[in-house]
């Protein structure tokens, strides 16, 4: 079932391995459906910091494809095994990154085989899914933070509900107020926490306060406050650095804890540093060092509501697809507060 034409080629921003930036290609194919596939026209598609690390090696990838994994959409086209009561055309979707059964590729882990990240992602015109990735998008919810809710939104929920389960009266420190670390802060104050904040940008530093934050620190501030005793029940840490890692296990030692309660160090962000810790450290500590990423649809469908509700809200700036590599060179030199998010071209009659 089909509302309008369906090209056969897309616009589309295409990881080439070894290419430090994108590929346009105004040509790109579009595959045929598998009968339990849909055909989503893009809406909008978050620009993620994976991103940035992937353009950089980090992943050593030696396959081609249309990058982009946080994003939104409406159907245009569905198999012929697709449950038409469950999926409706022209309606708005959330798309989750991951199916129910991605799996890894030659030994890999199955993050590396999931929408725009291995297979062909959403920074183009048209992108493909199954039933299981589509979450509906509440009415007062706009594309570009349905986009945003199904990787920085999911994510930061999934981290600081269930990984850190973060509950009233915690204290919570977060490192890297940007994409995901903004909507963290948010979720930890919607559970009850007290929430501290540590970025080196001012303008980072002000959002957090903004959005509830009761101190925001540069790193050197950090340093001199845990030197002098500061101490939190768990640390979310969304920029994987050593120094952001040694800051917090300084912030977790020494609180007092009585076993068995156990101070959480999250870590969620992604880079190319060994983090060192020594084992006697942990264990005299009774520090847990914890990792999380992704969600699932239910999870998806608590932060949309969220979002409806006005509890939580994202901080969006939008581009075109075409200035994507743009949008990327400014993550990657940390020029971006809050998410990137680009809009494809309009669909053509």
């Amino acid at each position: 079932m089909t509302t309008t034409p369906v090209p056969t080629t897309m616009f589309a921003a295409v990881y080439q391995p070894g290419n430090e930036r994108l590929v346009l290609e105004k040509n790109y194919p579009i595959r045929e459906l598998e009968d339990n596939e849909i055909l989503m026209k893009v809406a909008a598609c978050g620009v993620c910091h994976s991103d940035v690390e992937l353009l950089t090696g980090v992943t050593l990838d030696t396959r081609t494809y249309a990058m982009g994994h946080e994003s939104s959409g409406y159907p245009v086209k569905v198999g012929s095994k697709v449950d038409s009561n469950a999926v409706h055309i022209g309606e708005l979707y959330s798309i989750l990154p991951l199916d129910s059964c991605t799996h890894g590729v030659n030994g890999g882990p199955a993050l590396f085989n999931m929408l725009g990240i291995g297979r062909d992602g959403a920074y183009a015109d048209y992108v493909i899914v199954t039933a299981d990735m589509l979450v509906p998008v509440p009415k007062n919810v706009s594309p570009e933070v349905a986009a945003v809710a199904t990787d920085a939104g999911v994510t930061t929920y999934h981290a600081v509900k269930f990984a850190a389960e973060v509950k009233k009266g915690d204290k919570v420190l977060i490192f890297g107020i940007g994409g995901l670390g903004h909507l963290a802060l948010q979720y930890a104050k919607h559970f009850g926490a007290t929430v501290y904040a540590c970025d080196f940008k001012p303008e980072a530093r002000q959002l957090a306060l903004d959005l509830g934050a009761v101190e925001a620190f540069d790193l050197i501030e950090m340093s001199n406050k845990t030197a002098a005793g500061f101490t939190v029940d768990t640390t979310i840490d969304f920029v994987a650095s050593n120094q952001t890692f040694t800051l917090a296990m300084a912030a977790l030692r020494g609180n007092d804890v009585n076993f068995p309660s156990k101070p959480k160090c999250l870590m969620v962000g992604v880079s190319a540093e060994n983090l060192v810790f020594n084992t006697l450290d942990i264990i005299t500590t009774g520090v847990q060092i914890l990792g999380s990423t992704g969600g699932e649809q239910d999870d998806l469908a608590a932060v949309l509501d969220l979002f409806a509700q006005g509890a939580i809200r994202a901080e969006i700036h939008t581009e075109p697809l075409e200035n994507i590599n743009g949008a990327i060179d400014e993550l990657r030199s940390f020029r971006v507060t809050g998410r990137k998010v680009v809009i494809p071209h309009p669909a053509t009659d």
